[in-house]
């Protein structure tokens, strides 16, 4: 087993800390991703259950990483404080901005989209126009022969 002295136990305590505000963060992106989609009850499970994936993940990583999987008491107490800080500290300030950010975001998608729509929107309006003249002129065609072929069927 892998031994630790108590400023190595510190300098992990302070790294699981910094674990717990990425998970903060993340925690965060789900909560934008939510603002902008209003999951129904079941995307919504299935949303947090991922996020529970991912906070284990992350969680694994820093144990395989930092202590070898040891779980100590103060890991966990890190994360939390860390977690902790995040919510009630850095939150109130980066939430706001992540939902500008991701508006942003979706509104540049947006632009894109419509960039790449624009010209099919033009051939499609061309294509309108054109079958719109042909078709008036197929209908007056077609008034014109039922009028003469009335007019041939009298004379017989």
């Amino acid at each position: 087993m892998l031994e630790i002295n108590l400023i190595d136990e510190f300098y992990i305590f302070l790294i699981s800390i910094n674990y717990g505000l990425i998970v903060g963060v993340i925690y965060d992106l789900f909560r934008v991703l939510r603002h902008y989609s209003k999951p129904s009850k079941l995307v919504s499970l299935i949303e947090d259950l991922i996020l529970w994936v991912i906070i284990t993940i992350i969680f694994f990583i820093f144990l395989v990483k930092n202590t070898d999987g040891v779980i100590r008491g103060f890991i966990i107490i890190g994360f939390i404080v860390g977690c902790a800080i995040y919510l009630k500290i850095i939150s109130k300030y980066n939430f706001p901005l992540l939902i500008k950010v991701f508006r942003l975001i979706l509104n540049l998608i947006n632009e894109i989209i419509k960039l790449i729509v624009k010209p099919f929107r033009m051939v499609n309006k061309y294509v309108r126009k054109k079958l719109k003249r042909w078709s008036t002129l197929l209908k007056t065609v077609f008034k014109e022969t039922k009028k003469y072929a009335k007019l041939i069927s009298k004379k017989k």
